[in-house]
């Protein structure tokens, strides 16, 4: 009896789609990372420690800027070197696991970041600088959870077809950049409102 692929039925709803993204990702990695991102900030943040907090939180934005910036500007343009088969191969097994880390991965950025805030008191006298910087940061989360979250899960759903269609997936690539910019400017500008906070100068 010949073997058949759990990828020919298509997802019928949005939900299908996500659950089709975790099985891609696989779903103890895609637990792993909720833990690493989303319960560790919240522990330390129920903790109190301070230090703990700062250390939590730059951790993860660094992890999260630095995922960006090489997804876009190495990884993506050895991709779109490499032949097309094997550019699809690894898009195939990459996106749906940057998607399952991206996500609660940002959360746990801004989460973390608005905690720490708490800690240190930030929020009992708000600087323009800190208000600046919640603004940016839901401004990331929308876009990250609304064009970004739509186009890299159908990304991955199109991937995960028997026989993808090349041209939907270059312009979901194409799309997906274009709001992936917008979402680095947005960490860069982040970054600038958090050295006005700590008084650095800009």
């Amino acid at each position: 009896m010949p073997c058949r692929m759990t990828t020919v039925d298509r997802p019928s709803s949005h939900r299908d789609e996500l659950g089709l993204v975790v099985e891609m990702a696989d779903r103890g990695f895609a637990a792993a990372v909720a833990v690493l991102t989303l319960v560790v900030p919240l522990a330390v943040y129920l903790w109190g420690n301070v230090t703990a907090m700062f250390y939590v939180h730059v951790a993860l934005g660094a992890f999260w800027f630095g995922l960006d910036f090489f997804f876009k500007f190495v990884l993506g343009p050895s991709l779109d070197a490499a032949p097309p088969d094997a550019a699809s191969a690894v898009n195939r097994q990459l996106v749906p696991k940057v998607i399952v880390v991206a996500e609660p991965l940002s959360v746990g950025v801004i989460g973390s970041g608005i905690g720490l805030a708490a800690l240190l008191g930030y929020w009992a006298d708000p600087s323009i600088w800190l208000w600046g910087a919640l603004g940016i940061g839901v401004l990331m989360l929308l876009n990250g959870f609304g064009p970004l979250h739509l186009l890299t899960t159908r990304l991955s759903v199109e991937l995960s077809a028997d026989d993808p269609d090349g041209e939907r997936i270059d312009e979901l690539l194409g799309k997906t950049m274009q709001w992936g910019l917008l979402q680095t400017v947005f960490m860069l500008a982040i970054i600038g409102m958090m050295v006005g906070l700590r008084g650095l100068g800009l």
